[in-house]
């Protein structure tokens, strides 16, 4: 499977079903009254001159934020799988990772523990020994959850390689395939697979290679517009900065200019500690990596906005591939009534107060302006000197954290 195909694939696997709420043709045509026809006058085709009949007007509230939301971008719930699953209606998306582990574990009454346990009577593991053996054991875990997630699951199982080797283009390499032939051998498909790792260089390189493969790769901790770059240059499927670690990054270092586009008071302000609280630098990282998405590479990689911390951060990347959003946030969108489409009696109008607009789209994009140094092939050295302050200490933070998980 070539690259461009699954990339393809990704967007329609993860996107909902709509529900078809209208009768069938056949039905409309055995009830509905003969009318005279005419040709119209532009294109002369033969069209139904049907009587317009009076409609009153509409008791329907309009549509809410997050049924509005959904029209833009494709939202994915961002529960513990391994825990509420069950709870959840058609989820677009699993993760199966060490933290899903250690969260199935912990709970006896999971129905997962059990993929979990039979993983330690794996044949092919049981002829490694030591660490090897105990990570081939991990993996076939990760691979006996992922499958059952996806009994579920209408879309991908985004599945951890080993955070311990994200350094090792090599060793990912490696890991990566062993994970797709696992779920090859239990019938899943690599086409519902995603392989989820920590955008480093060594990362993005093995991703390069499995993506040629027919791989899709899930690039996460990205915390610097050269990673999202990087990942893009490389055909990689999907990447994923998160909006609320940058952002409390910023508020715990004052001093650093937040946007360096911003008009030159501002950053002062910002520079001498002040700040401006409008001024969230997830937000902009999301909106700078999905322009150059899709105005330099066709939008083949999408962008998964994560670490979303209220409604309003949703709806200023409306238009964004996908969103991941926690339960407090869905419910406040769920909640929150438009006015979208609601009929007055006078007109079912769309641009009322309420509407929920698109701030991102392939067309917005066009308009995004980039430094021709932005714009060069990103090679290891660039992406070292490139990967900036929050960047890089995020990028550490974040691969420690997956490590002491994996440890666990």
């Amino acid at each position: 499977m070539s690259t461009s195909s699954a990339l393809k694939d990704a967007r329609p696997c993860w996107t909902l079903p709509t529900r078809n709420l209208r009768r069938s043709r056949c039905q409309i045509a055995a009830t509905k009254p003969k009318v005279p026809t005419s040709a119209h006058p532009r294109h002369g085709v033969i069209t139904a001159a049907a009587k317009q009949e009076y409609v009153a007007p509409s008791s329907r509230v309009g549509s809410t934020e997050l049924a509005r939301l959904e029209l833009l971008s494709t939202v994915v719930p961002d529960v513990l799988l391994s825990q509420s699953l069950q709870q959840v209606e058609a989820p677009k998306a699993a993760t199966s990772s060490r933290s899903v582990l250690a969260g199935i574990m912990g709970n006896p009454q999971s129905r997962y523990k059990f993929a979990v346990e039979q993983a330690r009577f794996y044949d092919k593991c049981n002829l490694e020994v030591g660490a090897d053996k105990t990570s081939c054991q991990v993996d076939k875990a990760l691979v006996n959850v992922g499958a059952m997630f996806l009994e579920t699951v209408l879309g991908r199982v985004s599945t951890e390689v080993d955070p311990r080797i994200a350094h090792d283009a090599d060793k990912l390499l490696a890991r990566g395939r062993q994970l797709v032939a696992m779920y090859q051998e239990v019938g899943v498909d690599k086409e519902r697979v995603l392989l989820r790792m920590p955008a480093t260089w060594a990362a993005i390189q093995a991703g390069k290679q499995l993506e040629a493969e027919g791989i899709a790769c899930h690039l996460v901790l990205v915390y610097s517009f050269v990673q999202g770059a990087a990942a893009a240059q490389n055909g990689i499927s999907v990447v994923q900065p998160n909006v609320g670690r940058l952002h409390d990054w910023y508020n715990r270092h004052p001093g650093m200019i937040r946007d360096p586009n911003a008009p030159r008071e501002m950053s002062a302000m910002a520079k001498a500690g002040y700040g401006d609280s409008e001024i969230n630098p997830g937000l902009l990282l999301v909106e700078k990596v999905y322009n150059y998405c899709q105005k330099h590479h066709g939008g083949r990689t999408k962008v998964m906005a994560s670490g979303l911390r209220n409604k309003a951060e949703a709806l200023a990347l409306a238009g964004c591939d996908f969103l991941v959003m926690g339960p407090k946030v869905l419910t406040a969108m769920a909640t929150a009534a438009t006015l979208d489409g609601y009929n007055t009696g006078l007109s079912a109008a769309e641009d009322m107060p309420g509407s929920v607009e698109p701030r991102l789209s392939p067309s917005l994009a066009q308009l995004a302006d980039f430094l021709p140094l932005e714009l060069e092939t990103v090679d290891e050295e660039s992406f070292d000197d490139y990967l900036d302050m929050p960047g890089r200490e995020l990028l550490q933070e974040g691969i420690q954290r997956l490590i002491d998980d994996a440890n666990r």
